[in-house]
């Protein structure tokens, strides 16, 4: 009985020293605005959890900061988060990476003790060999080099209308666009060096691999009950070993692509193919065959990415028919020639634009504070999170008039706030996304070879069509469900590589 009691007494003393302890670490925040929290031990967990239900977690950030200004606090359980859309504050984290770093537990790096992506991918990494990397990729991915990429896209565009497309697709079929944005969008890496027999000729198998990633990643994360029921479960196990082969099926890439390399007598990878620039920054870095899957991993995640922006595009299109004749307009009148040809589509980059305003896919970002440093005014102690977000930025009326309307016409004399910060969907400064210029040509393709050959209308469904605001990168739900009507199209003719054509695409 007296052991019972005294081991009471300790567990005892030792809640309250911890309950003591981050109180006191709570104290070096009070001077920063927020929310109060739902209680002590739980932060805004309750608030923030039915906001997820309700699909407005990030509406939830836009309220408070109509409240406490673009910097403020909020709470995960007793932990001080920092949340700011000061584009000044922005400025800083874009281009300090040695204070403000890359968290290194983000879901997508493995999966249930599963590496996906690893720590030192062109994406997640961070760091010398991060840096290092970064600087060789910036050669491939310059707007030069993609001139130099664009026939490829160009027939692979034609090959997947004519093979995967067309086939599937009779007077009135109705198809969800995600799933064919992925299924096209997975396709890209086959012609820049990722040559596979999935990858080049089943893109749609690796959508779906790297969706069914996408949804099972967040069941990492929750309550403790939650995570081991999940561990339990076939799909967990039947996800991983998807991972295991796609990694093995990179392995195998990489294992032919040196083979490749040694054959060749240059001191540069080929200009278009990406899987070899991959491997050189890695051998540069100093990094093994390992760190260059974690690439080809990353590479496909980026891709859904882009399959994500047109499904968004199209979720919001469904409000605006006026728009969507528009677009189809300019299209239908400028077929696809050549690379300058692009230009010519000017409104339809607009409209591309707008989306990333309204629907980035990058929702929020995460980086860790290593010292004490002054944000927004206030000072903050080291050793805490910092957060912000581009669907909140992007809807501050003070850099945006009507923030929600689907205005195109808003980029017609440029990117406004971009030099600002206020508008990043890209990111900015030594973490602005390496393949911005690629992802606005393969998006331009898309657009017009699907609206060069089909009529799309919307279609009513039970579940309403939603982006998903809950976690860091958007997802999508519901659709969108378009109906495919054939349309006679005079299509690509007259392809050409243009290496030195002048006229450039804006992002």
């Amino acid at each position: 009985m007296l052991l019972f009691v005294l081991l009471i007494g300790v567990v005892t003393f030792y809640n309250s020293f911890d309950t003591i302890k981050k109180w006191l670490y709570q104290q070096k925040f009070r001077h920063i605005p927020g929310p109060p929290v739902d209680s002590f031990s739980k932060g805004h967990g309750a608030t923030l959890g039915n906001a997820k239900k309700d699909n407005a977690f990030l509406e939830t950030f836009l309220h408070w900061r109509s409240l406490y200004g673009n910097t403020f606090k909020f709470f995960i359980k007793t932990r001080p988060v920092i949340f700011s859309v000061d584009p000044e504050v922005l400025r800083e984290i874009c281009q300090d990476v040695v204070n403000f770093i890359k968290v290194d537990h983000l879901p997508n790096r493995s999966l249930f003790g599963q590496r996906i992506t690893g720590t030192y991918s062109i994406l997640t990494g961070g760091g010398q060999e991060w840096a290092i990397k970064r600087k060789v990729m910036s050669s491939f991915f310059a707007k030069q080099n993609m001139k130099v990429l664009f026939p490829k896209l160009v027939v692979l565009m034609d090959s997947l209308l004519e093979k995967k497309i067309k086939p599937k697709v009779g007077d009135g079929t109705v198809l969800d666009l995600h799933e064919l944005y992925t299924m096209i969008f997975s396709a890209i890496p086959g012609v820049a060096g990722f040559e596979c027999d999935m990858g080049i000729n089943r893109p749609e198998e690796i959508g779906k691999i790297i969706n069914i990633f996408l949804d099972v990643i967040p069941n990492q994360l929750g309550n403790l009950r939650k995570i081991w029921g999940f561990q339990a479960s076939s799909m967990k196990k039947d996800t991983v070993q998807m991972v295991i082969d796609m990694r093995t099926m990179g392995k195998e890439m990489i294992s032919e692509k040196r083979k490749e390399l040694q054959l060749m007598d240059e001191s540069e990878p080929p200009t278009n193919d990406l899987l070899a620039w991959l491997i050189k920054a890695n051998d540069t870095a100093g990094l093994t065959d390992e760190e260059v899957t974690d690439d080809i991993m990353t590479v496909y995640l980026v891709m859904d990415n882009m399959s994500k922006q047109l499904g968004s595009l199209f979720i919001y299109l469904i409000n605006y028919p006026e728009i969507v004749e528009k677009l189809k307009k300019e299209i239908r009148e400028n077929p696809i020639t050549d690379y300058r040809s692009l230009s010519k589509l000017r409104y339809t980059e607009l409209v591309i634009l707008e989306s990333l305003r309204l629907a980035p896919v990058l929702l929020r970002g995460t980086r860790w504070l290593n010292k004490d440093v002054t944000v927004g005014g206030y000072h903050v102690p080291g050793d805490c999170q910092f957060q912000y977000s581009q669907y909140v930025l992007h809807r501050i009326e003070e850099y945006w008039p009507n923030p929600r309307e689907f205005i195109p016409e808003r980029f017609e004399h440029g990117v406004p706030n971009v030099e600002s910060f206020s508008y990043f969907p890209f990111l900015a400064g030594a973490r602005a996304c390496l393949g911005k210029h690629l992802a606005m040509i393969a998006m331009k393709l898309t657009l017009s070879m699907l609206l060069s050959n089909f009529e799309l209308t919307p279609v009513p469904t039970e579940t309403k069509p939603e982006i998903v605001q809950n976690m860091a990168v958007t997802r999508l739900k519901g659709g969108p469900f378009y109906q495919f009507i054939p349309y006679q199209s005079t299509g690509y003719v007259n392809v050409t590589n243009e290496p030195n054509s002048t006229q450039d695409i804006q992002v």
